[in-house]
């Protein structure tokens, strides 16, 4: 008899298991409503989450469902939800995401950078959070990098940090997915554009200034 129940819980078991991801076309395709003037997701909180809600809904159920094992659509998943967790004050959980990536990363100059200022973000609400937390964290970290591995990325970080504000990032959305929209909804990819000129626009823009005169000291010259 407890050899049938045991045969019965393994079967059962098995039957749970998640399906497989090898391929990103495995997985069911998202789409997401957004309003004509799709600039307005990055300044208008009300309106980005309208578009917040399912996208974290079906990434998360993608996650439950399925044993994602595609490398670039596992970190982007990821990406996303770290983003999304920001955006909603979750750091902890923002930050156990991009190291999950970092996990995975092969790439050396990607395990480092990617999700470097919420990492920033992290240390520097750890210290009162703020610009002068942020420009100290992001020392201590620059203290800590092999610069010249990942002199390029920081270069674009510095020129971010010279040229974004909210128009800027609000524009950037209007111009290159204004045009892709279609029938009123865009792909994952273009919600994923959106998600992080909206995190751009509440946790880059205010250390601008930060990140450009710090890396500048630093010798990183902006991208041209």
């Amino acid at each position: 008899m407890r050899i049938l129940i045991v045969v019965l819980l393994a079967a059962a078991c098995a039957s749970a298991a998640q399906p497989r991801v090898d391929r990103a076309d495995q997985l069911p395709g998202h789409r997401y409503r957004v309003p004509r003037d799709v600039g307005r997701l990055v300044i208008d909180p009300a309106a980005f989450a309208e578009l917040a809600r399912p996208l974290r809904t079906d990434l998360e159920h993608d996650f439950a469902s399925f044993d994602i094992r595609e490398p670039a659509t596992l970190k982007d998943h990821l990406f996303i939800l770290a983003l999304l967790d920001a955006l909603d004050g979750r750091w902890t959980e923002a930050l156990a995401r991009i190291d999950r990536i970092a996990a995975v990363e092969t790439k050396p100059v990607e395990k480092v950078m990617t999700g470097l200022t919420i990492r920033l973000w992290v240390d520097a609400r750890a210290h009162g959070g703020g610009p002068d937390a942020f420009r100290a964290a992001l020392e201590r970290k620059l203290a800590t990098m092999p610069i010249d591995l990942v002199r390029g990325e920081l270069s674009i970080l510095r020129t971010l940090g010279q040229v974004f504000t909210p128009d800027v990032c609000r524009g950037l959305v209007d111009d290159k997915i204004g045009p892709q929209v279609e029938n009123g909804t865009i792909s994952l990819d273009q919600a994923e554009a959106i998600t992080f000129q909206r995190y751009a626009v509440l946790h880059l823009v205010p250390v601008g200034s930060v990140i450009d005169q710090v890396l500048g000291e630093h010798g990183i010259e902006a991208r041209q």
